[in-house]
């Protein structure tokens, strides 16, 4: 960056403006709130060299290091410290680590030449990093790709819809190696067997770029597993997990340096099994499992969790989930009584990584306060509340599992605890989770139409 240039804040883009939802200053910030740039990732040349750019629809950012460490920096930085907020809207130059919660170091925009020589200067300097994520990705591929093809061999699976299962994977998988920072393209992760995979599934290699998954990649492995192992089979489909999360784990030598804040982590780390039993006749539902969303980076994460908000999750989890995020944690009742008992990946013993019974944590308490935790473990309600809390809500494997089962068995929803109108209505809900999901998408420069467009592996395209 050059050194010495003398900025006025109106000739400044607004840190919060583009890299957040929006300017809680409105029409008094001091800073420009400039549409035309907020998907670019680079510095204006001209802006750069003359402080300043007369061309108000400027394709390309005013705003650099130098400015953001000026104006925006975290004050917690400001004193050699890292910051522990989770929802701070400041600049941040540092990756934080704290509680079970991480966040990456914000982006920085810069000049096309220094784009190019720090992305070959990452891949250079943290190479054993770089091997790792690519490596997870590849594994989770060819592990999943494996499973499939047993099933399909035991004829538990019919083979359409195991290749249907394939290209979801696979796409979702290239989705997430796209939107990561730094981007991973198909050839670094498929290597050799790029040129196969493209003949054998040439609209998924078409689509990554433009069409958003619909789920996380475990979710659609642990859906296979279930399939083959049968729902009344818990322990069944948690031992196959296990030999499956062994078969897929990366081994990462701590000596080279801490973990790598780019690292892909495509497994889930919490698997959750619910079902209902009506008190009145006595009958029990199947099994229903979930995974909680297995992706890395705070950004990447609310993506996801939008997308299933948006797009996928049945709407009495959905409107749960989005009212959560906006500070109603309660928003749906259930009928009495449904049952929830959690499992999480625990160290690798002997041959595979078993599975260890855990309570809910106090978002899923928040959210769901009247169902029973089937695990029987002696800890109070005021440590449950505190387990994982700085994960966001939707994010725990217990909202995919009570998907599956309200989904399959709608009856079993009571009432909305919140009433829905005024200005929460479903609609204004999903709105509010597309606006965060089209910023995000944008911050990390995937290619946005004028409508968001999902992935279908049995169909050319679909639109929203």
């Amino acid at each position: 960056m050059a050194e010495g240039h003398d900025y006025q804040p109106g000739h400044i883009d607004c840190f919060f403006f583009q890299y957040q939802t929006d300017c809680e200053e409105g029409q008094d910030c001091q800073f420009l709130h400039r549409e035309s740039c907020k998907s670019s990732g680079y510095i204006c040349p001209v802006w750069h060299a003359q402080n300043g750019c007369t061309n108000d629809a400027c394709p390309k950012k005013h705003l650099n290091q130098e400015i953001l460490k000026q104006y925006f920096l975290c004050d917690q930085e400001n004193s050699d410290d890292y910051c522990t907020l989770s929802n701070c809207r400041m600049y941040h130059e540092k990756v934080s680590y704290f509680n079970g919660f991480c966040r990456s170091a914000s982006e920085v925009p810069m000049l096309a030449e220094e784009r190019r020589i720090e992305h070959g200067n990452f891949l250079l300097n943290n190479f054993p990093q770089t091997q790792i994520s690519l490596k997870s990705a590849s594994q989770f591929i060819l592990t999943a790709v494996k499973f499939i093809q047993l099933a399909v061999r035991s004829r538990k699976l019919p083979g359409d819809r195991g290749r249907q299962y394939m290209k979801e994977i696979l796409h979702t998988i290239l989705f997430l190696c796209h939107i990561n920072n730094p981007a991973f393209v198909p050839q670094e992760i498929l290597e050799e067997s790029m040129d196969s995979w493209n003949r054998k599934f040439p609209d998924v290699f078409e689509q990554y770029k433009t069409h958003l998954p619909t789920r996380p990649p475990y979710t659609i492995l642990l859906e296979i597993v279930v399939g083959y192992k049968g729902s009344n089979n818990p322990e069944g489909i948690l031992d196959c997990l296990s030999v499956l999360n062994s078969t897929m784990s990366v081994v990462h030598n701590t000596q080279q340096g801490s973990r790598c804040g780019n690292e892909l982590c495509v497994t889930a780390t919490v698997i959750s099994c619910c079902f209902f039993r009506d008190l009145k006749s006595g009958t029990t539902t199947n099994n229903y499992f979930g995974a909680s969303v297995s992706c890395f980076g705070k950004h990447q994460k609310e993506i996801m969790i939008d997308i299933l908000c948006y797009h996928t999750w049945n709407e009495y989890i959905s409107v749960a989930v989005c009212m959560a995020l906006q500070g109603h944690s309660q928003a749906i009742m259930l009928r009495p009584v449904v049952h929830s008992i959690a499992y999480s990946r625990g160290n690798p013993t002997g041959k595979h990584q078993q599975h260890i019974p855990i309570p809910p944590c106090g978002k899923c308490l928040a959210l769901f306060p009247d169902i029973i935790d089937q695990t029987n473990i002696g800890i109070d309600r005021q440590q449950r509340e505190n387990a994982h809390k700085y994960w966001p809500y939707g994010n725990c494997a217990e909202v995919e599992s009570f998907n599956r089962l309200l989904s399959a068995h709608g009856d079993i929803f009571r009432e909305f605890a919140v009433p829905l109108r005024d200005r929460f209505t479903w609609e204004s809900l999903k709105r509010k989770r597309k606006g965060r999901l089209v910023h995000n998408l944008k911050l990390l420069k995937f290619q946005l139409g004028n409508n968001l467009l999902f992935y279908r592996p049995s169909e050319p395209q679909n639109t929203a």
